[in-house]
């Protein structure tokens, strides 16, 4: 998990932290994620109790263990149709279980442009994303309380502590971590920063499925729509901290990746199952 770790780099600094963009409290006029919660528990596995779904009962399905592995056999993503034909079942079936293996954090769902007329295709691949650990996770609430209890601005410090964290683990140059295996074609290439914004977010959403986050670039490719996060429960209770190193984290990697574009913001909650990381291009006017 990279959260324990960014947060115990951030424990260690206990200077003031420069200025830096830090993540967006959500709008006061929104219920709170624990009241919206009760209201929408029925919506999806992804919002209220998603994010605890039980790995064991998710791969117990033989027929839903068999879309994954076959998800994970494929270096290029598939449609529904496509995994419907070669698992021999319903395309309402696979659809259902492709929902699941997605809230889990198992694979990654995302849209590509059509190359003709006709509605854009959504394809499904497979991610890497390790089961959870709550030993993890009572490890990241102690260096969140830590950095709280330690820091005068908290949510500055995560931030930085995130974007420190992806300077030092990306491994763009010899392939040795997180980001160097991807070449935004879906070939496990290297990558050799600086590289296109349409390349740099499709790393970053990429290693974002990776490490459990279910994310989606909006079909306007101004924001990356996270459905999962693997320390929701964390985040209700220090929001600024959790949402504040998974910031730094995604502007950290951009940056590695040659600063063509950024992460401006990262709001939470917009929904109980759903947080939003707006994205700005170099050549892109800030928004007001």
């Amino acid at each position: 998990m990279l959260l324990p770790i960014v947060l115990t780099m951030a424990s260690e600094k206990t200077t003031t932290m420069p200025e830096s963009p830090a993540a967006t409290p959500r709008p006061t006029a929104q219920k709170s994620p624990t009241a919206q919660k009760s209201s929408t528990a029925q919506r999806s596995p992804a919002q209220g109790g998603g994010h605890d779904l039980n790995h064991h009962k998710v791969l117990s399905s033989i027929s839903r263990a068999a879309v994954l592995e076959l998800l994970r056999s494929r270096s290029e993503p598939l449609g529904v149709v496509e995994v419907a034909e070669h698992v021999g079942l319903h395309q309402n079936t696979v659809r259902s279980h492709l929902d699941l293996l997605v809230d889990s954090g198992y694979a990654i769902r995302r849209t590509e442009a059509p190359s003709g007329p006709g509605r854009p295709r959504v394809v499904y691949e497979a991610t890497s994303a390790p089961e959870g650990d709550r030993n993890y996770k009572l490890l990241a609430e102690v260096l969140a309380q830590h950095i709280v209890a330690t820091s005068e601005r908290p949510s500055e410090a995560a931030v930085n502590a995130g974007r420190s964290w992806a300077g030092l683990n990306t491994g763009l140059n010899t392939g040795s971590n997180t980001l160097g295996q991807y070449d935004g074609e879906g070939t496990g290439a290297q990558v050799t920063p600086p590289v296109s914004a349409e390349v740099a977010v499709d790393v970053v959403v990429r290693m974002l499925g990776d490490t459990g986050f279910a994310p989606e670039l909006s079909a306007d490719g101004t924001s990356v729509n996270l459905h999962r996060c693997p320390f929701r429960e964390l985040a209700v209770t220090h929001q600024d901290v959790v949402c504040g190193a998974h910031l730094g984290i995604i502007q950290g990697a951009l940056d590695e990746l040659g600063g063509m574009v950024s992460a401006t913001r990262l709001i939470p909650f917009v929904t109980p199952g759903l947080c939003v990381t707006t994205l700005t291009r170099a050549d892109t006017p800030d928004a007001p």
